[in-house]
């Protein structure tokens, strides 16, 4: 069975919208908090979200469209990967998802408040994990599966 383009960016918009609403009930259902790089992630596959719902009316910009989303696609990637690296401690984390650290604090009372206040944050701790995969993970092959059949359809346009 061949998809066209609509069909096609109708799957990439829907399972986009699965991957937003998912981390959104994570967050609230769950109260899992999000650390920078899950905010990062989220605001690409909500950007994602949007070039793929706008894609269903750019009909006469189907390869310029299509490359903005192996663009978008390819930095997602790119960020899961990273993400996924701080979490085992593969890489160091540059973005300092972590917050104060109590330095400054003048007497132990200063620095337990500063403890009891302080939520934990940080992107090298992972919260949750599926079948040992955790969200980070799931981010990385959610990417890399959208990427491929992005390249795929790009292959279809350029070879017409």
């Amino acid at each position: 069975m061949k998809i066209n383009y609509y069909t096609f960016f109708i799957v990439n918009f829907f399972f986009s919208i699965l991957i937003v609403f998912a981390s959104f009930f994570f967050e609230f259902y769950y109260n899992l908090e999000p650390c920078k790089l899950c905010f990062i992630q989220r605001f690409g596959w909500i950007f994602f979200t949007i070039i793929s719902f706008l894609a269903l009316f750019l009909g006469s910009y189907k390869k310029l469209v299509t490359i903005l989303t192996i663009i978008v696609l390819s930095l997602l990637s790119l960020i899961g990967i990273y993400h996924s690296g701080v979490e085992v401690g593969i890489l160091d984390n540059f973005l300092s998802c972590t917050t104060s650290s109590g330095l400054e604090a003048k007497s132990i009372e200063e620095l337990s408040k500063i403890i009891m206040n302080t939520d934990n944050n940080d992107c090298a701790f992972p919260k949750y994990s599926f079948f040992g995969l955790t969200l980070a993970n799931l981010g990385v092959l959610s990417s890399f599966f959208l990427l491929f059949i992005n390249l795929l359809l790009l292959k279809k346009l350029l070879v017409k």
